[in-house]
């Protein structure tokens, strides 16, 4: 039986009631616009700076799965010639109609052996705040940390972007399916919250409406690249399938509907722990703690399963095994041995596991 290694998702965090603060840090040193204990609104600029052009080299050959000698035939656009992020610079190739596009605005260079020069085009960069809060410290030049109290909802994926406005869910509950007749203008600057989607048009028409965000529960996988391309954050809860949001999450969002929240995508890394999540600014009138960022799977921490078959099941984790297992449906993962009251421990992947605040 082949067996094939799951993908090790940031595990998600769900605290209804939590200090957060959020490092914010310009991509090249610059300027910092604002000061210690100054109070910031979401699309509040906190600092400038100049970013460079940069050259990159693109394999054209390898991207359309054609010879060098072939790449010519397939130009959408000549060297010398300007292009916008996005737009397309080479294909459609072959049977699966394989394009290249630009990953930033620029021009084409030159075109050698199948490979494009591509230059960046040097731009002033301005960093927003991305929520309401607190200036807590800053370097002066290129980096600033927000504090706010509130609600997070970490999620499993997210195409990059981040954006604030007005929450409101869309759909009759937390598996509904986003559909094209449910969005109208009056969506348009809001943050929609459904259960999953499987289609591109949902996906066009709220772009048309230029609505701040979209948090989904699930996403069909085949929708990926389309969705990396949107003006506007994407952040999914569950996963890649036939997903909805988990009713505890569900209820939460639900119950916040009408506030604004932050929809931050970002793509976690190795210099980038932190995985993309949604932030509900709330008033406080007391001291909340400010939790751990990477919280570690230690004995002891409660815990949630969010994917069948024991979706739902509250557990406290006993264990976190060191080495990956295979599981009955040929999946081979990381997992932790939980213990569930009335029925004893229990054998779950790490990725269908939500920490609980």
């Amino acid at each position: 039986m082949t067996m094939a290694i799951s993908y090790l998702p940031p595990i998600r965090h769900l605290l209804p009631l939590t200090t957060i603060r959020r490092l914010r840090e310009l991509p090249v040193p610059g300027a910092i616009t604002v000061r210690v204990n100054e109070k910031v609104q979401a699309q509040d600029v906190v600092g400038e700076a100049e970013v460079q052009p940069r050259h990159i080299f693109l394999d054209l050959a390898r991207g359309l799965g054609v010879a060098d000698v072939q790449v010519p035939r397939y130009m959408a656009k000549a060297p010398g010639e300007d292009v916008n992020a996005d737009e397309v610079i080479a294909g459609p190739a072959g049977l699966a109609r394989r394009t290249l596009r630009a990953p930033e605005d620029g021009r084409i260079i030159a075109l050698v052996r199948g490979r494009v020069l591509f230059r960046t085009r040097g731009r002033s960069f301005e960093m927003r705040a991305g929520f309401p809060g607190l200036v807590v410290s800053t370097d002066g030049v290129q980096s600033v940390t927000l504090e706010t109290s509130g609600a997070l909802v970490g999620a499993q994926w997210g195409n990059g972007r981040q954006d604030y406005g007005v929450m409101r869910i869309i759909g009759d509950g937390p598996s509904s399916r986003l559909q094209t007749r449910q969005l109208d203008i009056q969506l348009r600057g809001a943050i929609l919250v459904a259960g999953r989607v499987d289609h591109p048009a949902p996906l066009k028409q709220a772009a048309e409406l230029s609505i701040r965000g979209l948090i989904l529960g699930g996403m069909a996988a085949a929708l990926i690249p389309s969705v990396r391309r949107l003006p506007f954050p994407v952040v999914v809860l569950g996963g890649f399938g036939e997903f909805g949001i988990s009713e505890p999450v569900y209820s939460l969002l639900a119950g916040n509907a009408g506030r604004e929240a932050a929809v931050d995508a970002r793509t976690p890394s190795a210099f980038e722990p932190l995985g993309p999540e949604v932030i509900i600014p709330l008033p406080t009138d007391r001291p909340v703690e400010i939790p751990e960022e990477i919280v570690p799977l230690v004995p002891g921490v409660r815990v949630r399963v969010v994917r069948p078959p024991m979706k739902g099941v509250v557990g406290t984790v006993r264990e976190v095994l060191p080495h990956a297992e295979a599981f009955p449906s040929g999946l081979l993962a990381r997992s932790v041995l939980i213990s569930i009251e009335g029925t004893g421990p229990a054998r779950v992947p790490l990725a269908n596991i939500e920490i609980l605040g």
